[in-house]
């Protein structure tokens, strides 16, 4: 039986098992990253929560610091020069917070519907003249995409405001 195949036969036979063998890689492969690309995006959200919560546990477990952010979110030019830094810590941490979710829903870890949420919230935070008027005085620390989406929220919120 073998010694009808020519060594052109098992060769071409071999090219055959061997593109088989490539295609069967290719499928695992794009099937291995599919799962880790929803790994990544887990783990992913899982941070983006995880660094909301940490932000809004200072004012849920700290009475003084929650007296503080009203203070500072009513009028910051009441606060002290400590109070002053620690307004500008906070709102950076805060600002930073939402520039990595900008981030993440450009590049598809965050799908529309968290996104949304997030958006929604910030919205909230900008109807809140201090954080308006603080963003506006320090966005050059953070990257266009955020500052271009405040630009966007504020522009929503003065037309809500006249109508």
């Amino acid at each position: 039986m073998f010694s009808q195949f020519t060594l052109q036969d098992l060769g071409s036979l071999g090219e055959f098992v061997g593109a088989l063998g490539v295609v069967i890689s290719l499928i695992y492969l794009a099937q291995q990253m599919r799962q880790n690309t929803t790994s990544v995006r887990a783990a992913s959200f899982n941070s983006m929560t995880e660094n909301s919560l940490r932000l809004l546990e200072y004012a849920i477990r700290d009475g003084d610091f929650a007296g503080f952010l009203h203070r500072a979110e009513s009028n910051p030019s009441t606060l002290s020069p400590n109070e002053m830094v620690r307004w500008n810590a906070y709102m950076t941490a805060v600002y930073r917070h939402f520039g990595n979710l900008v981030y993440q829903y450009r590049v598809g870890a965050l799908d529309r519907q968290m996104w949304q949420s997030y958006r929604d919230t910030l919205k909230q935070h900008l109807s809140t003249p201090s954080w308006r008027a603080w963003f506006e005085e320090n966005q050059a620390m953070f990257s266009s995409s955020l500052v271009d989406l405040v630009d966007r929220i504020a522009s929503e919120l003065e037309a809500e405001e006249r109508t």
